[in-house]
């Protein structure tokens, strides 16, 4: 086998953030920023992966791996591909090389772990559909290790694009006027922490959202309306997107709006965060 190279890009979600595990519709784009892989066959069964700014990464032997051992998604994945194929490969060096910002809320873990199973799928012989990739790459980095999260950035990464990702096939939406501007805070985000407690703290509610029911606290019923108000804009701007129905500044303001319950209902913001925000909006930004 000679050396390839295979690589998956980040996200941004535009309306639904922190309700696909929910059970709710999201909007998500992929960037045109990316995580790659250079693969570079062994002839022994080392696995090494390393980075330009972390040097050795992991290593572990394929002949070696054992489900009930696995410490990261990684090598989750290839125990998974090896169980199902009964095919021991030869061993790779594998370098990352990646320019999606960590730990900002911009899915690089998710397009890592994209790039390798879609190496080792190929490695393996394995002509699998996006939609059997997203379903290993969720099992390797949610379900595998109790996580929080629901299946967007595995969706996102995996098709690229702008979709709208519901029950069912993911649905194409036209491009988007204007430009993106990835900010980036430079604090680092506590993913499953804020996962965790967001998920936790509303998915009591999900059966009666829209009744409002007398016994909740008042938390409860700003959580449920914070939750309504991003639902509702999620369906509203999915519409408008299909129908060609898009005005760039009332796009923005339905963008400050979700941002907002992001903020205020679910403090998944900083000061910082919401200073560059205000810098970006001072000088034109829609939104």
């Amino acid at each position: 086998m000679n050396p390839f190279t295979t690589s998956a890009p980040g996200r941004l979600c535009l309306f639904g953030e922190h309700q696909d595990y929910l059970g709710l519709p999201v909007i998500a784009m992929a960037i045109n920023r990316r995580c790659s892989l250079q693969w570079t066959p062994r002839i022994d069964r080392q696995v090494v992966v390393s980075s330009a700014e972390m040097g050795e990464v992991i290593r572990f032997d394929l002949s070696e791996l054992d489900e009930n051992k696995a410490s990261t998604p990684l090598e989750v994945v290839v125990i998974g591909l090896v169980s199902d194929s009964k095919y021991l490969p030869s061993g790779m060096n594998i370098h990352i090389s990646s320019d999606i910002p960590i730990q900002a809320g911009c899915s690089s873990s998710t397009a890592l772990l994209t790039a390798w199973t879609v190496g080792w799928s190929d490695v393996m012989g394995f002509g699998e559909s996006i939609g059997q990739l997203v379903r290993r790459c969720h099992k390797a980095e949610v379900l595998a290790f109790g996580g929080s999260g629901g299946d967007m950035d595995h969706l996102a990464c995996a098709h690229g694009g702008i979709h709208r990702y519901v029950s069912g096939a993911p649905l194409p939406l036209p491009e988007l006027p204007g430009v993106f501007v990835l900010g980036d805070s430079g604090q680092p985000k506590d993913t499953q922490g804020h996962l965790a407690r967001c998920k936790d703290a509303r998915l009591p509610l999900m059966k009666e959202l829209d009744t409002n029911p007398p016994h909740w606290s008042e938390e409860q019923h700003l959580l449920a309306h914070g939750t309504r108000v991003n639902r509702n804009l999620e369906v509203i701007w999915a519409d408008r997107m299909l129908n060609g129905q898009v005005e760039e500044e009332e796009l923005g303001e339905a963008l400050t709006r979700h941002h907002e319950v992001l903020r205020d209902v679910l403090g998944l913001s900083t000061p910082r965060i919401e200073a560059m925000l205000d810098g970006a909006l001072k000088a034109g930004a829609w939104g």
